[in-house]
């Protein structure tokens, strides 16, 4: 074996968490109330689709211009990056570490390949960064 690729989150960390307390915090900034079961909706979906989401569910689709949109998305990123802030090596799902060690001692080349625009950031916290020989950026994709 050569390399691996893995996804982020729910494989190497989970941040499902932070993700629901960020959405909630941003639709209750907008008059909408969303709670854990609604959120459930939203898991595997990008930011503006789970935006339209939160926005169809409170009766406000159609309200917000693109602009106004994007400073929704843009805020709720905000607040999630400050939530992310507190990852550690000990978010780390079980194994992960030890299969990391065991794949470096093979000397197998280790990539990461999630649709996380956040996923540098996370790697950095959780200590892993200088593991990676390769992180995709989805932005950087022509078809993620």
């Amino acid at each position: 074996m050569k390399a691996v690729i893995f996804d982020l989150d729910g494989v190497i960390t989970d941040t499902a968490e932070h993700h629901y307390l960020a959405w909630k915090h941003t639709a209750e900034q907008i008059g909408i109330e969303i709670d854990r079961s609604f959120n459930e909706r939203l898991k595997g979906i990008d930011r503006e689709r789970s935006l339209d989401t939160i926005l169809i569910h409170g009766g406000a689709a159609g309200t917000y211009r693109e602009a106004e949109k994007q400073e929704i998305m843009r805020r709720k990123n905000q607040y999630y990056q400050k939530l992310i802030q507190t990852l550690t090596p000990h978010d780390l799902l079980p194994g992960i570490a030890g299969l990391f060690a065991e794949l470096k001692k093979e000397n197998v080349s280790i990539a990461l390949a999630s649709s996380s625009r956040n996923a540098p950031a996370i790697l950095q916290r959780l200590g892993l960064i200088d593991e990676f020989h390769a992180v995709v950026d989805p932005a950087a994709l022509a078809h993620g």
